[in-house]
């Protein structure tokens, strides 16, 4: 009897459940990622993602896995949660490209960052979430403080959520652009949105990242998982969903 018991409780080690928390930026790519593991390795995973505060509380509880959407938010939640995480155990994964989505067919002509200055340009920003700073990193990223004064004059809108901003995208046809990271244009869907590249002048990256919960009873399988996410199988769906590969 001593033996089955023990013999069962391996079993259910084995295939414990992992919980990952994180914001919606990533999710999808995260998502997918996930099903794929758990096709491969009987594990379930099960992904919690949006606004932090709506989730912080309950991950201090149960994560096994934190992911962020740029190494602010991650510098952010390991001061949150300092129980649960530490900087050393942040993984760098894949990077993302910031530009420019437009209407379909691009009745504006927006071709570079620069072109977002022109009188009557109708913008709009997302100041919160992975986003904060980044319009204004774009416009001053050659040091010409001339752009960004023309930028502000023509942001007609301030999102504090990614999720907020599409759906203002979706219902205000008076917008022209909107500054936000390739993998949304891709979500939004060519009926709805074009993605411009920013010139080279403006363009910025940033990256996900992801770490193991200092408390996690299942720091093995959650070590299985954030190496399968870099994995050069994990890199297809990576950039299909518009990040940058490995």
């Amino acid at each position: 009897m001593r033996k089955i018991f023990i013999f069962c409780a391996f079993i259910a080690l084995a295939h414990a459940e992992l919980f990952v928390y994180g914001p919606s930026g990533p999710a999808p790519v995260i998502n997918e990622l996930a099903r794929q593991f758990s096709e491969k390795t009987g594990e379930k995973i099960t992904i919690i993602a949006g606004p932090f505060a709506q989730w912080i509380d309950q991950a201090k509880e149960n994560a096994d896995v934190i992911y962020a959407g740029n190494s602010s938010m991650m510098d952010f939640l390991v001061a949150q949660m300092p129980q649960q995480l530490s900087h050393n155990d942040v993984r760098v994964l894949n990077i993302r490209e910031a530009g420019i989505v437009v209407r379909p067919g691009n009745p504006q002509h927006i071709h570079r960052f620069e072109d977002l200055t022109r009188d009557g340009i109708r913008i709009m920003v997302v100041s919160g979430a992975g986003q904060v700073g980044l319009y204004e990193d774009m416009a001053l990223k050659g040091g010409d403080r001339s752009v960004l004064v023309k930028l502000r004059k023509n942001i007609q809108f301030y999102a504090t959520t990614t999720a907020e901003a599409i759906d203002r995208w979706n219902s205000d046809n008076t917008l022209d652009a909107f500054i936000v990271w390739e993998h949304w244009g891709i979500s939004l869907g060519k009926r709805e949105a074009t993605f411009v590249r920013a010139d080279f002048a403006h363009i910025l990256y940033r990256a996900a990242e992801i770490a193991i919960t200092k408390t996690s009873p299942n720091r093995q399988q959650a070590g299985e998982f954030v190496e399968f996410l870099q994995t050069q199988e994990a890199q297809e769906v990576w950039r299909k969903m518009g990040w940058k590969g490995l």
